[in-house]
């Protein structure tokens, strides 16, 4: 063989290896890239920090894989602002390149994030955010929610005040932004509608620490007080309740309250209470809840709220979703249509989506006990004590009716 055969030859077996080479590397799955927002600074911090580890701990029980991808997930910190909210969407979507995004939080940051999803095609699955309007009046097609809007749980919570509880003449403690808004008036609308009515309706922004002027302005014949209240804003509201003596003149119910990530911090007062009405009671018996909390305990040591479970289902629901498509996340029309036709059981219990892609799902009432848990020792947890099932965002009225009504608005 001559020198120049020997190189001919050589260069040909170097091409086949380089071509075999960049096949293998072409045969690798890429990796399916989620954003996840969710406040980690802030008042709500706390509560962002449970969305956090609920889908972390999905992944890592997948082993951060889904129909044989890796999966990377990358977390932005919203603070609970819309206009960080759309700023880091964006930059997930323009720098990172995710598939789609999970988030946010906070109500108010829904409208942000949805206007980058109707901006660029990119898929959201509205984990927690409860902004009435992004399934309703400006819905957004590659934006599916997997939480609850926010009049969706409190709308029972008012029906069940008056027929349950006895409530006739209410106050109602509302939270000053968006999801505080339709929280509240979602229930005042069906207390007023079962025949209760209201006393007073009170607003406090986000980070109230002094809540002596709304009690000491209760007027005198109201018979219940309804709080809708988040962040740390709900311990305040406890401990002042009582250090006032409030709980000497009125019954206080709570619509959206006493939460999980708070009833570690909260005096033993909170006890007997009815801590919330949601779509999640961590204390709620069927082995879809009790395997998520076990695990949940087991990893990070102590019962989760449902922020922790909202991002966890929504993984879960994600990767139904990719599964059925073969993993296909890039077709997002495929990917969106395959998270609409998911069937599956969550913690919460059974979910389906309407036709405006917001699920149908039971709304728990729940009562504040205390219990002996076998790793944690004695704890307090939200236990249902009514179910509603298969809830809708509309309620008892049609969706034409609802939507010609308009937004709850204050």
């Amino acid at each position: 063989m001559t020198f120049r055969s020997a190189v001919v030859v050589a260069l040909t077996i170097l091409a086949v290896l380089v071509s075999g080479a960049e096949r293998g590397f072409s045969q690798a799955p890429s990796e399916i890239r989620i954003g996840l927002l969710a406040p980690l600074t802030g008042p709500i911090a706390k509560s962002g920090v449970d969305s956090v580890r609920g889908h972390e701990l999905f992944w890592e029980q997948q082993g951060y894989k889904m129909a044989g991808r890796p999966v990377k997930v990358l977390v932005a910190d919203t603070g609970c602002n819309p206009d960080n909210a759309i700023t880091h969407a964006r930059r997930l979507v323009h720098a990172e390149k995710v598939h789609f995004i999970i988030g946010p939080l906070c109500g108010h940051e829904g409208p942000a994030v949805a206007q980058v999803s109707r901006e660029t095609g990119v898929p959201v699955l509205v984990s927690i955010a409860g902004a009435d309007e992004l399934t309703k009046w400006k819905r957004v097609p590659s934006v599916i929610r997997t939480g609850f809007s926010a009049s969706q749980t409190s709308h029972p919570f008012g029906a069940y005040a008056y027929t349950d509880l006895g409530c006739r003449n209410a106050t109602f403690i509302g939270q000053d932004y968006t999801f505080g808004h339709e929280n509240t008036l979602g229930a005042v609308a069906t207390f007023k509608q079962a025949g209760g009515k209201v006393a007073k309706i009170f607003w406090s922004p986000i980070g109230t620490t002094d809540y002596g002027p709304i009690l000491g302005g209760i007027p005198q014949d109201t018979d219940c007080v309804l709080p809708t209240v988040v962040g740390t804003d709900r311990l305040r509201l406890l401990e002042q309740w009582y250090d006032f003596g409030y709980d000497r003149k009125y019954k206080i119910h709570g619509n959206y309250w006493l939460l999980a990530d708070v009833l570690s911090e909260a005096s033993e007062r909170a006890v007997g209470l009815i801590g919330h009405s949601l779509h999640y009671a961590e204390g709620l018996e069927t082995p879809e809840m009790k395997a998520f909390i076990d695990a949940f305990v087991k990893r990070y040591k102590y019962i989760p709220a449902y922020f922790a479970e909202a991002t966890y289902t929504s993984a879960l629901w994600a990767k139904v979703a990719a599964e059925s498509i073969q993993g296909k996340v890039e077709d997002r029309e495929a990917f969106l249509a395959a998270v609409r036709k998911a069937k599956f059981t969550a913690p919460r219990g059974p979910i389906r989506l309407d036709e405006y892609d917001n699920p149908v799902q039971n709304v728990y009432i729940s009562k504040v006990v205390k219990m002996k848990h076998p790793t944690l020792g004695e704890v307090k947890v939200n236990v249902p004590i009514k179910t509603y099932e298969n809830v809708s965002q509309f309620w008892t009225w049609s969706p034409q009716e609802y939507m010609a009504r308009g937004p709850y608005q204050r």
